[in-house]
């Protein structure tokens, strides 16, 4: 499912890949502010990835005990759990 805008998850994990090719570079570890910025910068995009994908994986979860409770394979109970 693509979300777009805020939620485009292709665009942040190609923006976390420009960033950690960044650091690959001598030139990026002189300037020490820059650096520590990049690397905030980089942890926030790792972190708001990992909740993404956590979130995606619950929501994909969800939907098939949906379905599953829709053709009578599961229980409201079942539901209710997730």
């Amino acid at each position: 499912m693509n979300w777009g805008g805020f939620f485009d998850i292709d665009n942040r994990l190609l923006g976390l890949q420009e960033k950690e090719q960044q650091t690959l570079t001598p030139e990026f570890w002189a300037s020490g502010h820059l650096a520590e910025m990049v690397m905030k910068d980089i942890k926030s995009h790792k972190n708001w990835i990992s909740s993404f994908l956590k979130t995606q994986s619950a929501l994909d979860d969800l939907d098939v005990l949906l379905e599953f409770f829709d053709l009578g394979e599961a229980t409201e109970t079942e539901l209710d759990q997730k």
